[in-house]
């Protein structure tokens, strides 16, 4: 049996499923950050109690050593990783005009087709009028 549906009803059940769909993806967002966090906060503790129980004064899972301004000394799963903070500098000032290229250029893009599109809407309304 078919249950035809008026346009109002068809709506409100497209914008129910649309919600849910998006509380769907927020939960799994928050739930996937919430597991990636604990993992993390695990392996501190572990990692912690373990160099305690042992008496070791060695680095531990994450840690940083700032060198001098230009360097910066990473330590992770107790490799130590030397890192130029110059070039990753460098590096986020080259994404970030990038990205503001991008946005510039989107925010053009929007504000001219915006303004055929009024232009185009005009003509027809006046042209109705006239008639």
């Amino acid at each position: 049996m078919v249950i035809n549906m008026n346009r109002v009803e068809r709506k409100k059940i497209k914008r129910e499923s649309r919600m849910k769909r998006a509380k769907r993806f927020f939960l799994r967002l928050f739930s996937f950050v919430f597991l990636i966090v604990l993992l993390y906060i695990g392996l501190e503790i572990v990692d912690e109690t373990n160099r305690g129980m042992m008496s070791m004064g060695d680095t531990s899972f994450f840690s940083y050593n700032k060198f001098d301004d230009k360097n910066i000394e990473l330590i992770f799963c107790g490799d130590k990783y030397l890192v130029n903070t110059e070039k990753i500098e460098i590096l986020v000032a080259d994404i970030i005009e990038i990205t503001e290229y991008g946005i510039n250029n989107l925010k053009r893009f929007a504000k001219d087709k915006g303004e055929v599109v009024t232009k185009l809407i005009d003509s027809v309304i006046n042209s109705t009028k006239s008639k």
